[in-house]
């Protein structure tokens, strides 16, 4: 694992850090407003102010592919050669 200095990022990180617990907080009170609103829309896929339409919340119905299913129907042999091995970068701010 490599490191690198960021003393002079401080600021920004201190930044990110404020603005990622404002997001958090932020993201609770809009899914508190969206149940409510849920709520009264029932199993309305338009709601309207006015006569317009102002939100929609409409079934979308999608296909996925199941791992566990496939561990399921495949043998083991059949299922390790569907598997692809992928990278991927996280970032995350460190607790100090």
């Amino acid at each position: 694992m490599s490191e690198v200095e960021l003393d002079s990022m401080s600021n920004w990180i201190q930044m990110l850090k404020q603005l990622k617990l404002d997001k958090s907080q932020v993201m609770e009170e809009i899914e508190v407003i969206e149940t409510q609103i849920k709520d009264v829309m029932g199993e309305a896929e338009v709601g309207t102010i006015g006569g317009e339409p102002i939100v929609r919340w409409t079934h979308i119905v999608s296909k996925r592919f199941s791992q566990k299913r496939a561990n399921l129907v495949l043998s083991g042999e059949q299922y390790s050669q569907c598997m692809e091995e992928t990278s991927s970068r996280r970032f995350t701010i460190v607790d100090v």
